[in-house]
């Protein structure tokens, strides 16, 4: 698997997260089987994302609400929060290159979403990196 596909994955079981507060470990273990992933890296990849992500939410939560201007984070739908959650955890807490973190971010909303869902995560991710750089 690609890391994009894996950042799929990653995306996927948030989302499911998000709606049903299910046992995140179980759910892992059986994307991972589903998927046929052998590769130690690639397990280590999606396993630390995912734990990492949901043990860090509060703060990545609070720093999504710090950028947001006109909306609140209880109206975000489950695809944004998911994938922001993804983005902020890569872009604030790994130091993953916002050009990557955001790319591949919006290329799994450009699959399971609209355009305006891209363009409204591509504004707000904007808002993040001109903060974390103190530019425009």
């Amino acid at each position: 698997m690609t890391r994009r596909e894996i950042r799929e994955e990653i995306f996927k079981l948030l989302f499911e997260k998000e709606l049903i507060d299910n046992d995140i470990d179980k759910r892992i273990n059986e994307v991972i089987e589903e998927n046929k992933i052998k590769k130690e890296e690639q397990i280590d990849f999606l396993k630390s994302y995912v734990t990492e992500i949901v043990e860090k939410e509060e703060i990545l939560v609070e720093e999504i609400k710090s950028i947001l201007e006109g909306w609140t984070y209880e109206r975000l739908g489950t695809l944004e929060k998911a994938l922001l959650k993804i983005a902020f955890y890569e872009i604030t807490i790994k130091n993953i290159g916002y050009e990557i973190a955001i790319n591949e971010v919006l290329e799994i909303a450009k699959k399971y979403s609209y355009d305006d869902t891209k363009e409204f995560l591509n504004g707000i991710l904007a808002q993040l990196v001109k903060k974390n750089n103190g530019t425009a």
